[in-house]
């Protein structure tokens, strides 16, 4: 158990290490086109469901604390909605959302191209080609898990101060003017390093088990699974790590 868990964790570091040595890469046009490729299917095609889930959880929040509190402790209630928005729940929710649209698929293209009949091994055992692979996958996720983030915050704390300023009829400038005066600007570029951070996560877990499968089409969905797992693992543990630093 211990030495699976060591391998997979080396396994994935050697994922990031291909993705941040070889920027170079960046340079060819192929890359740059799988890159803007990846950041499509993974961020702006997920933008729906982060800003559904977003504006449900601004406003339900809010009028429940509001409802439980009696309407009266709002500075409670901005708190709460910045813990939840901006340091707890965008993150995850970003990740998840990335981790159910884009892992597995990650990781089946990726066990698809090495299965292809038409790429022979000496391909593969090239490492330069891993690279233009992995790298591509890998910051695409990246950039758009900082980007969904920032998506989801926006849009919960604008629903938040809305759904405040309904409730206790007052006006959304002055909830908002509220809202500025008791936030931490400092949380937010904290909550989006975290998103970028369980994208780096995922698209290198799902680059990593995507090129273990051998030349048989039943690893495909061990592949699959375990991306799935793997990254989901990843990001439950980095997620508690964050807590507990935050909490100190």
């Amino acid at each position: 158990m211990i030495f699976t868990t060591t391998r997979l964790a080396l396994g994935y570091g050697s994922m990031l290490v291909h993705a941040v040595t070889r920027r170079d890469l960046l340079r060819d046009r192929d890359v740059r086109a799988a890159l803007s490729r990846q950041i499509h299917v993974t961020g702006v095609q997920a933008v729906p469901y982060v800003a559904t889930v977003a504006a449900l959880f601004g406003a339900v929040v809010v009028t429940r604390a509001l409802e439980l509190l009696g309407g009266t402790d709002t500075e409670t209630v901005i708190k709460v909605v910045v813990w939840g928005a901006m340091r707890e729940l965008g993150p995850l929710v970003a990740a998840l959302i990335i981790v159910v649209r884009s892992s597995v698929a990650i990781a089946a293209e990726v066990a698809l191209m090495k299965l292809k009949s038409g790429i022979d091994a000496r391909f593969w055992n090239d490492i330069t080609h891993e690279e233009e692979v992995v790298l591509p996958r890998v910051l695409g996720a990246a950039v758009a898990g900082a980007a969904l983030v920032s998506l989801f915050q926006f849009i919960a704390i604008a629903s938040a101060l809305l759904a405040s300023a309904m409730t206790l009829g007052t006006s959304f400038e002055f909830e908002l003017d509220d809202f500025l005066t008791s936030a931490n600007a400092w949380q937010v570029p904290l909550s989006i390093g975290k998103g970028a951070l369980f994208g780096l996560g995922v698209g290198a877990i799902s680059c990593y088990h995507g090129l273990q499968v051998q030349q048989a089409v039943g690893e495909l969905p061990k592949a699959v699974v375990a991306a799935g797992l793997g990254s989901l693992t990843f990001i439950l543990l980095v997620d508690a790590i964050a807590l507990v630093l935050f909490l100190q």
